[in-house]
């Protein structure tokens, strides 16, 4: 499905803040012988003849042969040995060995930029979705009857009490949506071996150079394909989970009534790498790869966007448009955000939402859940928001004052502050990298031009190495740019 029929039915009254780093974010989309005898003794000679000369002794009976063993089996191939530097659950496996991708980019590097929210997780509930029908008196979030052209469906939502503060909800299984255009040439998810301070490895890994060979990537896209694309087509969506099946249907927890994106999700911290540009949809390598339909302007759909939520969210309803899922809280309001919630990442609002909020040369990063509600998320409407306000070496940008960020961002979740950060939205390549992490209760997103990477992050790209260590997390943790 493409991201406009997933914003219009899942979250459709999803509220957007014009130029404000306190309002809501855009629309979130959703294993022997036998012995021988013994001789028989000899006769006694008679008596007084002489005695003959004694019979000579039978020789004892020759031992029977045993018959042949059998040949042994073949033993089975054995599992590799486990190391610091693999997964046990994968077969003690890690991703296949790379290189760095090549880039492409035209003129001076850029300054990039962070985003980073800290403060990020809280004790709460949101409303899971269970098998009991609609009237139990364990639906205390959602009680209803659902009623479809091809039947009735029971809907019954019941509070999942939360006791951690470790960057929850999101240290929950959760699942990444893309949405073009976007010419993509690395994706990895990194997440630690062990416990938070120990090392982290690559816990799935995708190249362009070899798309059909994904390491622990499961990807859903359109018309079913199971391949993702390096080169993703105006409001074309794919959805990305690890290749593990979630069993849905009746038994399952948290329950799901089954679709094609019945897949796990990465939980506990992680950090996604994505080395990709945002070309626009009128490029005319790009145009005839959209998914735009009904005679949709193109300009006006041009949105790429990516995404990170809860698995189940995806799981609950059909690709992410049944009004039975995890997303709010709020009875009556499917799309306002304060429940399991959502993150996105890099999200450009379609200037057919209206020239406010939309303009397809800014990018949007915002979280929405029961703890924050809606954190970040500004945008910068072309009708007031155009380039020819920034410096064409910025890529942070403030949409409240329509100038340049001097320096890396924070957002407490708890003293939001009054900045706007948004992007420039570049069209050849960046690094974008997303970092979730327990230990220090923070979501960092980053933006590096590949010509300009800061010596903190080397350990990390480009070369994008199977292992890191916490160090590295942490110099990513710590990085402001632009500085």
């Amino acid at each position: 499905m493409n991201k406009t029929s997933l914003l219009a039915a899942l979250f459709a009254t999803a509220a957007l803040a014009a130029c404000s780093g306190g309002g809501g974010d855009s629309a979130a989309p959703s294993p022997a012988g036998a012995a021988p005898a013994p001789a028989p003794a000899p006769a006694p000679a008679p008596s007084p003849a002489p005695a003959p000369s004694p019979a000579p002794s039978p020789s004892p009976a020759p031992a029977p042969s045993p018959a042949p063993s059998p040949a042994p089996a073949p033993s089975p191939a054995p599992a590799p040995a486990p190391s610091a530097n693999t997964w046990p659950d994968l077969g003690n496996t890690q991703a296949p060995a790379h290189t760095a991708s090549p880039t492409s980019n035209n003129g001076t590097p850029t300054l990039g930029g962070t985003l980073t929210f800290t403060n990020i997780g809280a004790k709460g509930y949101w409303g899971r979705r269970t098998e009991a029908q609609a009237g139990s008196a364990s639906c205390n979030v959602q009680s209803e009857v659902l009623k479809f052209p091809w039947g009735d469906e029971s809907c019954c939502r019941t509070k999942h009490e939360v006791s951690s503060d470790k960057i929850s909800p999101f240290n929950e299984e959760l699942g990444l949506v893309l949405d073009g255009p976007l010419r993509i040439k690395q994706l990895v998810v990194y997440q630690p071996l062990d416990a938070n301070d120990g090392n982290w490895a690559i816990r799935s890994f995708w190249d362009r150079r070899t798309p059909d060979k994904p390491y622990n990537f499961h990807f859903s896209g359109p018309k079913g394909s199971k391949v993702l694309p390096s080169e993703l087509g105006n409001s074309c969506t794919v959805f990305a989970s690890q290749e593990k099946p979630f069993k849905c249907g009746p038994g399952s927890d948290p329950y799901c009534p089954g679709s094609d994106l019945d897949f796990v999700g990465w939980k506990g911290s992680k950090l996604v790498v994505m080395l990709a540009g945002m070309p626009y949809a009128d490029d005319a390598s790009m145009k005839p790869l959209s998914c735009v339909t009904d005679g949709k302007d193109e300009k006006a759909e041009d949105s790429p966007w990516l995404a990170v939520a809860p698995s189940e969210l995806y799981r609950d309803g059909w690709s992410g448009y049944s009004p039975c899922h995890c997303f709010s809280n709020t009875p009556g309001n499917a799309g306002l955000g304060d429940g399991c919630g959502q993150i996105n990442i890099l999200e450009v609002v379609s200037e057919s939402q209206g020239t406010q909020y939309g303009n397809r040369d800014i990018i949007s990063t915002g979280i929405r859940s029961y703890q924050v509600g809606s954190l970040g998320g500004s945008t910068c409407g072309v009708k007031g928001c155009t380039m020819d306000h920034f410096a064409a070496d910025a890529d942070l940008l403030d949409a409240n004052s329509l100038t340049v960020m001097k320096q890396g961002v924070v957002i407490d979740a708890n003293n939001r502050g009054s900045a706007g950060p948004v992007w420039r939205r570049p069209v050849d390549d960046r690094y974008y990298l997303v970092l979730l992490d327990e230990q220090s209760r923070a979501v960092q997103v980053a933006m590096v031009h590949p010509g300009a990477i800061p010596a903190s992050l080397k350990a990390i790209v480009p070369a994008l190495p199977n292992t890191i260590t916490r160090g590295a997390i942490d110099s990513l943790m710590g990085l402001r740019l632009p500085k």
